[in-house]
């Protein structure tokens, strides 16, 4: 009995001590990166093109501090010289964004600030990405995180939360660790 209690005592330990720690990552990358959010007009060829232009002028313009109208501004002149017949809203607020995966750096899931931009009826494929540190991967959503980048998050990050999320192709105990106890925290909350 008394194995059984001790044994009992450390699950109860690991799983306190794991999940101070997935909240201080989360809490970090929530702190520390600015997702950015496109919805495109349709599914049409054109807007999925006119989508990823209007994210390629966001991202010139975009900060860890950005303000709501001049973001609008950029999207409907982007628009407006794209020759799209729609406008565009945009929001920044916390939101939850879904785990995202690139070839060598994983995001969990959770509340992040956000830049969210609705082009039109908002009825087509999205687009996620982080718009600072810049880290968007324009022209592969299977991007590569280049050195330069990872200078970036590591100087943004924590040293923790930058290994909890960089992939080096071998399993990543952190990102499953912090990923888990969001998914449960999520659940549970």
């Amino acid at each position: 009995m008394k194995h059984l209690c001790l044994f009992l005592l450390l699950i109860v330990s690991l799983a306190g001590i794991s999940g101070v720690y997935a909240e201080n990552i989360a809490t970090d990358l929530s702190d520390n990166l600015l997702r950015l959010h496109v919805i495109a007009n349709s599914d049409s060829k054109k807007d999925q093109e006119i989508k990823l232009k209007v994210r390629d002028e966001i991202l010139k313009v975009a900060s860890d501090n950005p303000k709501k109208e001049s973001l609008t501004e950029t999207v409907n002149n982007a628009l407006a010289e794209l020759g799209a017949d729609y406008g565009g809203e945009v929001d920044i607020t916390h939101r939850h964004v879904p785990e995202k995966t690139y070839k060598n750096i994983h995001l969990p899931q959770g509340l992040y600030n956000c830049i969210n931009v609705t082009l039109g009826d908002g009825k087509g494929e999205n687009w996620w990405c982080i718009a600072y540190p810049p880290l968007c991967f324009t022209e592969d959503v299977f991007g590569d995180l280049s050195e330069e980048g990872r200078l970036i998050l590591e100087n943004k990050l924590s040293e923790e939360s930058f290994r909890a999320i960089v992939y080096d192709g071998k399993v990543n105990m952190r990102f499953r660790l912090v990923d888990e106890f969001i998914k449960l925290k999520n659940k549970l909350w």
